[in-house]
């Protein structure tokens, strides 16, 4: 009986791991599909793609779609002035999300002061009611300060809306850096500044790397404040760009497929080299916390 149960068990975890991954292949093979679809599209004719008729294999592969693309205007602008918007708009949010979390994990981490706590769990707790409630108070603030249709504009917005989850994720790196470290480095003359600097972001490296990359990813792909907040062509960023290419008389299936495309590459460039890195800092970051 004993030697049976040896080997019905080894069988049943077998099956069971499996199961899990084959599960898994499927699920990750049903989430990318979409993506490979795009992809592959974007390098066949535009009569295919209206028709229907596009093929994992095709039997020519065309480059139609990005020179139409990259080289003709939506409107009066360009998608390549699109595509150093949206660039510059990204990097702003991810610099200021990251100096913003720094400081304000560091005071949360290192002072007490009244109502410490329920500050860090309010940073968590806002993000439970929906943006678009915050549309008209925010558009009202901007326009107030002469803000509607700037870069800086959207920026500010952005990073008001990912700053304090920044803050939250940097905070419980903080939390395990031990006091003593900076103590010491107080002895030997160092003030705040280079506290920070040198000795605080180098050991809470994973945690700033991936509030920073959920900063650029967040603003890369946000739409609904930069429609709102963007009314001229020449400042709107990708996402804006390629609504462009649909519209009730006209669908440039082709180009809008081709700029879908050239969307992902910066988070592939981004993303890619620094997952683990990425993925280390959420998944130690929450646990934590």
């Amino acid at each position: 009986m004993k030697r049976k149960s040896c080997r019905v068990q080894p069988f049943h975890k077998k099956s069971h791991t499996i199961l899990f991954y084959a599960s898994m292949f499927l699920f990750t093979l049903i989430l990318i599909l979409p993506f490979i679809y795009v992809v592959d599209a974007s390098f066949q004719n535009e009569w295919a793609i209206k028709i229907g008729a596009v093929k994992v294999f095709p039997a020519a592969v065309t480059l139609q779609n990005y020179k139409d693309l990259l080289l003709e205007s939506v409107g009066v602008t360009a998608f390549r002035e699109n595509l150093f918007n949206s660039i510059k708009i990204s990097f702003g949010v991810t610099t200021l999300s990251v100096v913003i979390g720094v400081l304000g994990a560091y005071g949360l981490s290192r002072y007490e002061f009244k109502g410490k706590e329920k500050i860090a769990k309010l940073m968590l707790f806002m993000y439970v009611f929906p943006t678009i409630l915050a549309i008209y108070p925010i558009y009202d603030v901007l326009a107030s300060m002469h803000l509607i249709d700037t870069h800086f504009g959207v920026i500010l917005v952005h990073t008001a809306l990912v700053a304090p989850f920044c803050t939250w994720l940097m905070r419980s790196f903080f939390d395990a850096i031990p006091r003593e470290i900076e103590e010491a480095a107080r002895v030997d003359g160092a003030n705040k500044f280079q506290i920070i600097v040198k000795i605080i972001i180098p050991l809470a490296a994973p945690g700033i790397l991936a509030a920073g990359m959920y900063a650029f990813i967040y603003s890369w792909g946000e739409y609904m404040f930069s429609s709102i907040l963007i009314t001229s062509g020449s400042k709107k960023t990708i996402p804006l760009a390629l609504q462009a290419y649909m519209s009730h008389t006209d669908q440039k299936w082709g180009r809008l497929l081709a700029g879908c495309s050239l969307n992902f590459v910066p988070l592939l460039i981004l993303f890619v080299p620094l997952m683990k890195s990425f993925l280390k800092g959420f998944m130690e970051g929450g646990v934590k916390q």
